[in-house]
């Protein structure tokens, strides 16, 4: 009898062991190939910078970074890997040039996450060296982005979509910004000026919003703005 109840348990133990494996291989299929990257990254750019154009600010969600730019603007992208290499690709604003550029930053340590080489454009052939110590490991608080929030509703019942729904921030055509809302409330955080809310879901009619965002609201710190989708 004791035999039998151990065989028993072996057994039990090589389906539990069987199923295991078989949902992490699900997980794995379903991750695309620059979310592997994202999700095996030791890279983290949170924190506090110095760099040769002033401090910067930044906090990663995710691919997405962004943060203060020397408190005369603000910077913003997103991971990129090229030939294995990760770098930090993206826009700055300079408010006082009223100019816009392009940086390419990549971290010189994985490891240590303290520093960064990289370089920067106003977007003609012409770049120029840009690179940074870090001096705070700290999640900083933003002064030049303000928050963004609202409700995804089904515009047919008037109820919020539960579901994970994309909703992407866009300026000249070009995506700056994504969130996934949680159940049915989305979040996110923008540098001030015109911004254009989208979603694009294969089961809904696409959406599409521009906003103003600005440093001051008359009734509370930010910006509210639903979502309204009708299924296809």
């Amino acid at each position: 009898m004791k035999t039998l109840k151990l065989f028993a348990l072996f057994i039990i133990s090589l389906v539990f062991l069987n199923c295991s494996n078989e949902d992490e291989g699900m997980f794995i299929e379903e991750t695309t190939t620059s979310e592997k990257s994202s999700l095996n990254s030791n890279i983290n750019w949170t924190g506090t910078w110095n760099s040769t154009y002033g401090e910067l600010r930044l906090v990663e969600r995710g691919q997405l970074i962004y943060g203060d730019y020397a408190n005369i603007g603000v910077i913003y992208g997103y991971r990129h890997y090229i030939n294995g290499r990760e770098y930090f690709e993206g826009t700055f604003e300079n408010y006082n040039m009223n100019r816009k550029g392009i940086i390419r930053f990549e971290m010189n340590n994985p490891n240590f996450n303290n520093s960064f080489t990289g370089k920067w454009t106003w977007g003609n052939s012409t770049w120029y060296n840009w690179n940074g110590t870090k001096i705070s490991k700290r999640e900083p608080d933003l002064q030049s982005f303000y928050n963004v929030k609202g409700q995804v509703i089904d515009n047919s019942t008037f109820v919020r979509i539960e579901l994970p729904i994309s909703v992407e921030v866009f300026k000249d055509g070009i995506r700056h910004f994504s969130t996934l809302s949680e159940n049915g409330l989305y979040a996110l955080q923008l540098p001030k000026g015109n911004w254009e809310l989208r979603v694009t879901d294969s089961r809904y009619q696409n959406f599409s919003r521009t906003i103003e965002v600005k440093e001051n609201y008359y009734y509370n710190n930010y910006f509210t703005q639903n979502v309204f989708l009708t299924e296809q």
